[in-house]
């Protein structure tokens, strides 16, 4: 099953690497992994699409790795979920005005053309994104690059509380659940 996690990662050289040779050593499918700073210095926050049929046991193991601070599956919860596309659509310069219509209904923007061609750029949900670029093959050939989803929940912060003074010394946030 296609889960959504969200995670907070400590901003050190390989820790990314980390966390992608967690995931592939357990042999789970990750559709998608989008990595960006967060809102606290040194910490990057990265949205993970992952297939596995268990997503406890994935985050407990997650939590394992001293980079990372927390993660949250946000599957079952409210959220809102974002990716970003380039699209150039190889046409001659007489369908430039047929793509603008076809950006445009799917509130994309031509971002940059030469006479072979039109570059276009939109941010929607995944399907969305499915959809427009499905019609832009029907206007010429396509080259995408798409971002990886990003994904946020509409709820409060889910933050852990700070632990007891038995933390072992080490800072709250670098406390995997159960593990000292």
């Amino acid at each position: 099953m296609k889960h959504t996690l969200i995670a907070l990662v400590e901003d050190r050289p390989g820790a990314i690497n980390r966390v992608l040779g967690l995931l592939r050593g357990r042999g789970l499918g990750v559709r998608s992994i989008a990595l960006g700073e967060s809102e606290t210095p040194g910490v990057k926050r990265a949205t993970v699409l992952v297939d596995t049929d268990n997503v406890d046991q994935t985050m407990k193991q997650l939590n394992r790795l001293i980079e990372v601070l927390e993660v949250t599956d946000v599957t079952n919860l409210e959220y809102v979920v974002r990716e970003t596309a380039l699209v150039k659509i190889h046409a001659p310069e007489p369908r430039f005005d047929e793509i603008r219509t076809v950006a445009e209904g799917f509130g994309a923007k031509i971002i940059g053309s030469s006479p072979q061609g039109v570059v276009v750029e939109m941010t929607d949900t995944p399907d969305r994104l499915v959809e427009m670029i499905e019609r832009a093959k029907v206007l010429g050939a396509c080259e995408t690059m798409r971002s990886g989803s990003l994904a946020m929940a509409l709820g409060a912060p889910t933050r852990r509380e700070q632990p007891a003074a038995e933390d072992n010394g080490r800072p709250w946030w670098s406390q995997a659940d159960g593990v000292s």
